[in-house]
């Protein structure tokens, strides 16, 4: 397995004094918070492969670096760990795309936004889509910044976030932050309503009120069909 650079920048990556790490929690632990695998290319571009190599010396066996061809020339990307922007906090995958409570770099910083210890989860969320392109035009911005990864699933893609989540004993729930026992408390005192008024309580499993006259019982799957008040 290779060992890669942890560095803010291409440039910062190639000097010898960078700390390398061989995995992510490695290299979590030394940037302090989230990371991921960056591949950028090189500015230089190369007549011939021999070039590349005398400019480039660890260009082989080391899996750094990686010969490309393109637009004429001969290039060269580079991989190294590269720290993410500040991750979402959440309690959910789901909150983390849509709701976060806010958004640390460390566990420290997550903490405080969810009043109890916290840890740097990833999570594939359910949305399934037919191809990368459609998955990137909902979300691109968190694969770009590295928070986000695409994975497949049953043929089709799906987005895998990376987020802070409470880390509590199993089976004992984390206490909620300030701001989410006032969404709680706004939603039980909140009236209850359904999505469709009640209708009355004479109308069977396979009924329904007819559109233009309200009096008139329906039949939908079975039943006889009545007009109310005909019994």
């Amino acid at each position: 397995m290779s060992i890669f650079p942890l560095a803010a920048n291409l440039a910062a990556a190639r000097k010898p004094e960078a700390p390398r790490a061989r995995t992510e929690d490695e290299a979590t632990t030394l940037a302090g918070g989230p990371v991921f695998l960056a591949v950028e290319e090189l500015p230089e571009a190369f007549d011939t492969p021999e070039a590349a190599e005398t400019a480039v010396p660890d260009l082989y066996g080391a899996g750094l670096y990686e010969l490309i061809w393109r637009d004429g020339a001969w290039r060269v990307t580079m991989r190294y760990w590269r720290p993410a922007p500040p991750a979402p906090v959440a309690r959910t995958g789901d909150a983390a795309v849509k709701k976060p409570l806010g958004r640390a770099r460390t566990p420290e910083e997550a903490r405080a936004l969810l009043n109890t210890p916290a840890e740097l989860a990833t999570e594939v969320l359910p949305n399934l889509y037919a191809d990368r392109r459609r998955l990137m035009r909902r979300w691109g911005r968190f694969v770009e910044s590295g928070l986000g990864e695409i994975v497949e699933r049953d043929g089709k893609f799906a987005l895998a976030i990376t987020y802070w989540r409470p880390m509590h004993a199993p089976g004992v729930a984390a206490p909620l932050a300030p701001v989410e026992r006032i969404e709680l408390v706004a939603r039980v005192t909140a009236p209850l309503r359904g999505p469709e008024p009640q209708a009355e309580l004479d109308i069977g499993l396979f009924e329904d009120q007819a559109p233009e006259n309200p009096n008139v019982v329906l039949v939908t799957e079975e039943g006889d069909g009545r007009f109310r008040g005909s019994e």
